[in-house]
């Protein structure tokens, strides 16, 4: 199996450090751990999906609520999501500041994420989907982005009894005070476990008309947004072919820069230079890599520790085990164990 280079842009980031500043959570210590700085914050910043995680891991491991993700779902700052939010309030109802939101949804969750919205019977149902495999991770952006599109409609409307009619979630809770902290924030009924993760929204809310609205600004605000997004994209289909060679490579030994290079018929330097323009660089790539693969394998193989480091390149197990706890707070054996 390959894995791409996924990657969430600076919006998605900044909801997570901002909410967590405003949480008091130690954010600094989080960032440098992983190497990401106010440059990653950048709207149009590409953050390794890696890199992304374990982010959230190290300020999930801070104290806080039975529900991380809940509690950020509610820190909504609008001037973060830029042009996003531009779209929704230019809409001439909620049900199109979704359909909005959901066919721009990249700008957020780069290629990490998607956002569908379609309508059912007699409601509407925004389902998210993600390319996460870490399912605490996946548990974490599910309630937040849940929590966030049960609380964006009351801001853009300037209803504050609005409610969906339910929203679901792919997993069980992780507790039961988690489960009563976070439908006591949703305040609508949620189901758990269901498979998938989605928001329901009837007739009358989808409907709901924005007082805000103007044509020409929508206009304006979709142009623009069309432009970051084709920015954003720019560099994909480079570091897709560059992905590929490592994963390829990795079957059999340990990624060589040299041997990638030589492969897509380019120097070491024309590789670096590359990637520095994709936001990225060979050891976040490799990293990015190791820890699809280091999951997947802890998860679904039955292989030991050692023959798990073998496989991805390590020179012994130490390394390793060293190299995942930075990844995702964790031992190979904690999260093993854990999932």
């Amino acid at each position: 199996m390959s894995y791409s280079q996924n990657y969430v842009t600076g919006i998605a980031l900044s909801q997570f450090v901002h909410g967590a500043t405003i949480l008091g959570l130690d954010v600094s210590t989080a960032l440098k751990k992983v190497g990401l700085s106010d440059e990653h914050m950048q709207p149009t910043a590409r953050v390794p999906e890696a890199r992304y995680e374990m982010v959230l891991l190290q300020l999930m491991a801070q104290p806080h609520s039975p529900s991380f993700g809940a509690d950020i779902g509610q820190q909504i700052i609008p001037p973060l999501y830029g042009v996003l939010m531009s779209l929704a309030f230019g809409s001439a109802s909620l049900g199109e500041a979704i359909t909005y939101l959901a066919r721009y949804q990249g700008l957020a969750t780069g290629n990490c994420g998607e956002l569908t919205y379609v309508q059912e019977e007699q409601h509407y149902k925004l389902c998210i989907s993600m390319t996460h495999s870490n399912p605490v991770v996946r548990r974490l952006v599910s309630e937040c982005v849940m929590t966030f599109f049960s609380m964006l409609p009351k801001i853009i409307t300037g209803r504050a009894d609005l409610s969906p009619q339910q929203i679901s979630f792919e997993h069980s809770p992780c507790s039961k005070s988690a489960q009563r902290y976070v439908e006591t924030v949703l305040n609508c009924p949620v189901a758990w476990g269901t498979g998938e993760s989605s928001i329901t929204i009837g007739e009358r809310e989808h409907a709901m008309p924005i007082f805000g609205h103007g044509e020409q600004m929508l206009k304006t605000a979709e142009s623009l947004a069309q432009s970051q997004l084709e920015k954003i994209n720019s560099q994909q289909s480079v570091i897709e072919k560059i992905t590929w060679h490592i994963e390829e490579q990795m079957q059999s030994a340990a990624p060589r820069r040299e041997e990638i290079a030589r492969r897509l018929n380019m120097s070491v330097r024309t590789l670096d230079r590359r990637l520095d323009s994709a936001d990225t660089s060979w050891q976040e790539l490799l990293d990015h890599i190791r820890l699809k693969r280091a999951t997947g394998l802890l998860v679904t193989s039955e292989l030991s520790i050692v023959a798990i480091a073998e496989k991805l390149g390590f020179s012994d197990v130490r390394s390793f085990q060293r190299k995942f706890k930075t990844w995702t707070g964790m031992s190979p054996s904690d999260y093993r164990r854990g999932v």
